[in-house]
C-alpha cells in the first residue's frame, strides 16, 4: 500500500525544489489544482495510476515519492504505540491506521515521539542487562549484599541509639563503635561496587554505574 501522507509531503517538497507552481504540476499530471492541494497536504491518497505521472513531472523515481526515510518513522511510532498500549485503559488506544496522517501534518511530534519510544526501548535493555548481571554475577550480588547488610546494620544501632533514653555508658560506647565500623564497611563496599561497575560498564556498550 502505497504511503499516502508520506507521499504527499515527498510531492510537495520536490516540486518547491523544482520551483514549479503547483497549479502547473496538476496540469501536466492531468488533474486538478485544489486535488493536488489536497494530496501535498496529506488528505487524500494517490492512487497507483497517477503516482508515476507525478513521479515523471517532477522528474524523480516512482520509489522515492512512494517510500523514504520516513519509513523508519513509522517503525518508531509503532514501537511508541505499542508502549501506549500497555496503558490504553488510561490513555486509549492509538489509532495505527492514521500513523502516516500523524506524521504528515506533525512531522516534528512525529520525530520526537519515536526518539522517546527509541529511548524508552534502550532503557529496558538496560535493566534487563542489569537485572541478568544481579542473578548471574557472584561478585556484584556479593557486594550488593555488602552495602545492604552495613546499611541494615547502621539502621539498627541508630534505632537503638535514637530511642533508648538510659543506655550505660559502657554499651552506649560499644554502640558508637560499632557504628563507626560499620561505617567504613558500607563506605568500603559502596566504593568497591561502584568501581566495579565503573570499570565493567563498557562491555555491554552502557553506562551503568548512574543506575
Amino acid at each position: 500500500m502505497v504511503r499516502a501522507a508520506l507521499t504527499g509531503t515527498r510531492i510537495r517538497e520536490r516540486r518547491m525544489v523544482l520551483g514549479m507552481r503547483q497549479a502547473d504540476l496538476a496540469r501536466a499530471a492531468g488533474i486538478s489544482a485544489s486535488y493536488l492541494n489536497l494530496i501535498e497536504h496529506n488528505r487524500r491518497r494517490v492512487g497507483p495510476d497517477l503516482l508515476p505521472k507525478l513521479a515523471t513531472v517532477l522528474d524523480v523515481e516512482t520509489g522515492a515519492l512512494s517510500e523514504g526515510a520516513e519509513a523508519a518513522l513509522v517503525e518508531g511510532l509503532r514501537a511508541a504505540a505499542a508502549i501506549a498500549g500497555q496503558v490504553e485503559a488510561i490513555s486509549g488506544v492509538p489509532e495505527l491506521d492514521r500513523i502516516e496522517e500523524f506524521i504528515g501534518r506533525f512531522p516534528g511530534w512525529a520525530t520526537r515521539l519515536a526518539a522517546l519510544a527509541r529511548r524508552h526501548r534502550e532503557l529496558e535493555l538496560i535493566v534487563e542487562r542489569l537485572s541478568d548481571r544481579m542473578t548471574h554475577d557472584p561478585f556484584l550480588s556479593d557486594a550488593l549484599h555488602e552495602v545492604l547488610s552495613a546499611v541494615t546494620a547502621l539502621r539498627s544501632t541508630a534505632a537503638i541509639l535514637a530511642e533508648t533514653e538510659d543506655i550505660d555508658p559502657e554499651w552506649r560506647a560499644r554502640f558508637h563503635a560499632n557504628m563507626h565500623s560499620d561505617a567504613l564497611r558500607m563506605s568500603a563496599g559502596a566504593e568497591t561496587l561502584v568501581a566495579y561497575l565503573d570499570g565493567s560498564g563498557g562491555r555491554d556498550g552502557a553506562a551503568t554505574a548512574p543506575l
